[in-house]
């Protein structure tokens, strides 16, 4: 056999003993693209350099874990230290958010990527089957040439193929009977070594990918209850507020307005009112309840009914009526804890509403509505059913959500309630705001008092 041939046995024997461990090291842009690898890493890699980097960005994903366990503990010292403070409330409830947002995203990435590495497994499967066939037939190829040529030649080269050789001494060994095999025998080692050399990559992701998944599955159920563990967090931050809440409105909302920097905002004409046709009052806005009225789930003040929806939920007139104030002054998506935007003062973006059911007159408020789609203006009349505009989170608020009032006018005439609206601008009609509010509710007094949403509209 020609000197090249050996030539290039020994080069194939240096290939399979090189430790494919043995590449250079390198950096990673894992900073900011955590996403981006974690999809990466739920698939099978194709080459030993991407395997290698997947195990680097394990190794930092560990890392920043730790990092969010340190900083939800750092938020339940800050609370013990916040007391009173609205502004440092905001504060800690702003980077609570945003804890709870990237810890649920880290939950939907992995659920995802559960299902993601089934599938890559089961693909991984098959194709290391496929190779190990086609390294069979190869491998059976060549044994039978071996026969032939052993036959003909009459040496006693080992039947034992490359692919049987268990380390770099024991394919030395077996030299001598490969300088035996020809040319095209060549061209089959070849694929062979490259086939095995595939498949054990194939066989290792296979190994990291169980591990990844088991892994995955573990980071969930931690990450749920770093979910659960930062909510409550949360819960007992706006408990802080809401103490002081009540206080707070009262004091902001009694203070007497100066009509003339709401003018524009408030109805202006004063008679042609048609309300004829309301039965009942219809739901203004579809979802679930968040806070009922009079009260928080904590026991704190709570002067209306809250509908937690999504932004940009459509918000619709319960019945004929006709708009006594209506004004959309900051953008969709900007309340927080404290915010004193809007009229009345933390309402934000807000309709008041004057319309009759059953023979009696209701004023109706809506607050924390979007900027957008703003549907009706001071002054214009609407039917039931009629858009009024969209859900929001604007002014005092902890996440979107509709916030509903009803003033039960009693038998108050439209002509007479217009006009006392517009001379005051009192969406309590006169019973007040925080705790002062609870004395005029309609369980312990008569018209004008504060209604149960959740009865007038059938919640």
């Amino acid at each position: 056999m020609k000197k090249w041939k050996l030539g290039a046995l020994m080069f194939l024997v240096f290939m399979f003993a090189v430790s494919p461990s043995a590449s250079i090291l390198q950096a990673y842009d894992f900073e900011g693209n955590e996403e981006e690898w974690l999809n990466r890493c739920s698939t099978a890699q194709s080459s030993q350099s991407g395997a290698q980097a997947c195990e680097a960005f394990k190794k930092y994903y560990a890392g920043q874990e730790k990092e969010l366990k340190k900083e939800i503990s750092s938020l339940d010292r800050q609370i013990d230290k916040i007391g009173n403070d609205i502004e440092k409330l905001n504060g800690a409830l702003k980077t609570q958010e945003k804890l709870i947002a990237s810890i649920n995203k880290k939950i939907e990435i992995n659920e995802a990527n559960i299902n993601k590495i089934n599938s890559e497994i089961k693909i991984l499967d098959e194709k290391i089957l496929k190779l190990q066939k086609s390294i069979d037939e190869r491998n059976k190829i060549i044994k039978d040439r071996m026969k032939d040529d052993q036959a003909y030649i009459g040496t006693n080269m080992s039947l034992e193929i490359v692919m049987g050789a268990q380390d770099l001494t024991d394919m030395v060994r077996k030299m001598d009977g490969l300088r035996r095999i020809d040319e095209a025998d060549q061209k089959e080692i070849k694929i062979i070594l490259e086939e095995k050399e595939k498949q054990d990559l194939q066989k290792k992701e296979q190994v990291r990918l169980k591990e990844e998944q088991e892994k995955t599955k573990e980071d969930n159920v931690k990450q749920k209850k770093q979910a659960e563990q930062v909510k409550k967090q949360k819960q007992e931050l706006i408990k802080k507020f809401r103490e002081q809440e009540a206080a707070l409105d009262e004091k902001m909302r009694s203070v007497k307005v100066d009509l003339s920097t709401i003018q524009d905002n408030i109805i202006s004409i004063s008679s042609g009112f048609d309300f004829s046709g309301n039965a009942t009052l219809a739901k203004p806005v579809n979802g679930s309840i968040s806070a009922h009225s009079f009260y928080y789930p904590d026991g704190s003040v709570h002067l209306g009914l809250d509908v937690a929806v999504p932004l940009l939920t459509p918000i619709y007139a319960p019945g004929n009526g006709i708009i006594l104030y209506a004004d959309n002054p900051v953008s969709t998506n900007s309340g927080y804890i404290g915010n004193t935007s809007g009229y009345p003062s933390g309402t934000g973006n807000s309709i008041h509403m004057l319309t009759q059911a059953n023979g009696t007159t209701y004023a109706l408020s809506f607050f924390h509505m979007a900027q957008e789609n703003f549907a009706v203006r001071a002054g214009q009349s609407v039917k039931k059913g009629q858009l009024l505009g969209l859900s929001g989170n604007t002014g005092n608020t902890t996440g979107p959500h509709c916030h509903l009032e009803v003033i039960n006018l009693g038998k108050m005439s439209i002509a007479q309630a217009v006009s006392q609206f517009q001379a005051t601008a009192d969406f309590s009609w006169g019973n007040g705001w925080g705790n002062t509010g609870l004395s005029g509710i309609c369980d312990v007094k008569g018209a004008p008092c504060r209604e149960h949403p959740e009865k007038i509209y059938g919640y």
